[in-house]
């Protein structure tokens, strides 16, 4: 039974891993004869394995399958040679399939042989003559493959070397196995033990071809690959478990008792795979029933997002840790955009994982429009406080310059030194004044087409900016931003310049060789009334990063070699 079992397992694994090379790995060159010959070793196990079952009553039909069994062999020597892209493919396919055709056609009309009761097995077969002619030609065209395929290992390198290794040594597993079946035919009088190596034949053999190239870029392919090899395991395991009994008790007499019997070892068998079985489902493909709990602590975790960037990396790295997945760029992903989350790479997952997937994003989409409606009322606080401030600006500047006016005009009877001294002053409080106005503005931008090298090249500062390069952007606004930057690095360096490139997204950098920022400031240097000179009202750069708001763009800092401080303005669609 172990025979049998072994042979069926051999028919099933072989059908499956045909299906899955078919549907799996289309753009895999060779893949239709690679599922092609798989086709053929089914067609092979079960050509031995009713023979065992039925015995010599199964002759016209197992002949009938061993006289096509040079077909299989034809299409292994047409899928070596296709893998060492060999520049003779052609004609060697044309001949292997030209003489398998001949010798499958002389098997079919004379004969290759008989089933014949041997070992305690009702049938083996037993090849003539003819069928050994046959066998011997289907034995000819495998020894041709394999020294093709050894060739290829010796001469190749790196990747292909290792693939060509690996598909040697399953078809040597498959050509051990193949020894069993000349027991017979040669005299043996011994179990036919190398058959039961036959299951791990095909598995091998696909995995041989389709780890180093294929599979190394398809997640769950691979992980399918593994699948069908861990559940044809657990098959054997299962097999081997299931005929136990039968083997202690021997074999029954009779057909019905023979049906009975395996009637028996087979639901055995299911018995014991069904739970081996989950357990391949479970390594493979981890994820289970999603409980409340773990609802809960998604949430929890997801929470802890600040924006949607933040909430997709923590995302991804609970997925990754659900599912027992690598956190790769190129892999199965989770992507967010304002309130939408994207699956990517997702397509192919078996439907419980992807049960799992949908779950989980419904978790990351709900967060991300929490996000969203926290920071609309952010935004809406914060333009509720800007209006309440330019509305207080616009009172202090009015209750400020009209004393300073006074200021100015008592002013003209002093002594000169005085007069300069109000008049430096009076022009500070001005500045100040009119900085605290344009930060408490609700800045209004009317995107146009710029030429930037237009609009820089009159500032007197050094220039590296493409000729045609344009930005979206208001002129009068992108002024001003460039004046704060270019006046405060005047302030503090000596040699100024400012660099811009297209991108995407296009940027501008503003750069001075003074002595760079304080640590201390670094984290606010962009909020009000904090200043990086000396004399200044600390509200040029928060209006930098207002206007660059209104413009949908940013300004940071950026590092470039040669400088010490550099200002980077990058533009958002508008």
């Amino acid at each position: 039974m172990a025979y049998v079992g072994a042979l069926g397992l051999t028919a099933v694994a072989s059908l499956m891993l045909a299906l899955f090379v078919a549907t799996r790995a289309r753009a895999l060159p060779g893949s239709a004869l690679l599922a092609l010959f798989l086709v053929g070793v089914a067609s092979w196990s079960i050509a031995q394995a009713i023979p065992a079952i039925v015995g010599p009553a199964a002759t016209p039909f197992t002949a009938t399958l061993i006289a096509l069994s040079p077909l299989p062999a034809a299409a292994f020597v047409h899928l070596v040679f296709a893998f060492a892209l060999c520049g003779t493919l052609r004609p060697v396919a044309i001949a292997s399939y030209a003489i398998s055709g001949f010798a499958t056609i002389v098997g079919l009309i004379f004969g290759v042989g008989k089933v014949v009761p041997w070992h305690g097995f009702l049938g083996m077969f037993v090849p003539s003559i003819v069928g050994w002619g046959v066998l011997g030609l289907a034995g000819l065209l495998s020894v041709i493959g394999h020294l093709r395929l050894a060739q290829t290992w010796v001469q190749q390198q790196g990747q292909h070397r290792r693939q060509a290794g690996a598909v040697f040594v399953s078809s040597l597993i498959g050509l051990v196995a193949l020894t069993g079946f000349t027991f017979p035919a040669l005299g043996i009088d011994a179990y036919p033990w190398p058959v039961l190596l036959l299951p791990l034949y095909s598995v091998a053999l696909v995995y041989g071809i389709l780890r180093y190239r294929f599979m190394a870029t398809d997640l769950w392919a691979r992980r399918g690959l593994v699948w069908i090899m861990l559940v044809a395991l657990a098959g054997a395991v299962s097999a081997g478990i299931a005929t136990v009994p039968l083997v202690l008790a021997g074999r029954p007499a009779g057909l019905l008792a023979t049906w009975a019997v395996l009637a028996a070892t087979l639901a055995l068998g299911i018995l014991v795979l069904a739970p081996l079985k989950r357990l391949a489902d479970a390594v493979v493909f981890p994820g289970g029933r999603v409980s409340d709990a773990d609802v809960a602590d998604w949430r929890d975790q997801l929470a802890g997002a600040t924006d949607t960037t933040e909430l997709a990396t923590i995302a991804n790295v609970l997925l990754a840790l659900r599912l027992n997945l690598p956190v790769v760029d190129d892999g199965p992903s989770l992507a967010v955009a304002g309130e939408t989350v994207t699956l990517r790479g997702w397509n192919d997952a078996p439907p419980a994982t992807r049960h799992v997937v949908d779950r989980f994003a419904g978790l990351v989409e709900e967060t991300a429009r929490r996000l969203a409606a926290a920071h609309r009322l952010v935004d809406v606080e914060r333009q509720a406080r800007m209006i309440e401030l330019g509305e207080l600006a616009a009172t202090v500047a009015h209750d400020l310059r009209n004393p300073l006016g006074i200021v100015t005009m008592a002013a003209t009877g002093a002594p000169s030194e005085v007069r300069a001294e109000i008049s430096e002053q009076v022009a500070r409080m001005n500045h100040l004044v009119s900085d605290i106005l344009d930060y408490s503005r609700a800045w209004t931008v009317v995107p146009q087409p710029i030429r930037l090298i237009e609009l820089v090249g009159q500032m007197g500062v050094g220039l590296e900016v493409p000729e045609d390069l344009s930005v979206m952007a208001d002129r009068r606004a992108l002024v001003r931003v460039l004046t704060n930057l270019v006046d405060n690095a005047h302030a503090l360096g000596t040699n100024v310049t400012i660099v811009a490139a297209e991108g995407p997204p296009v940027f501008i950098d503003v750069c001075d060789d003074g002595l760079g920022i304080a640590p201390e400031i670094v984290d606010n240097l962009f909020r009000p009334f904090v200043s990086r000179r000396p004399g200044g009202t600390g509200l040029g750069l928060a209006i930098v990063r207002r206007i660059m708001e209104a413009h949908g763009g940013t300004v940071t800092l950026a590092r470039r070699p040669g400088w010490s401080t550099c200002f980077r303005l990058t533009f958002g669609d508008l």
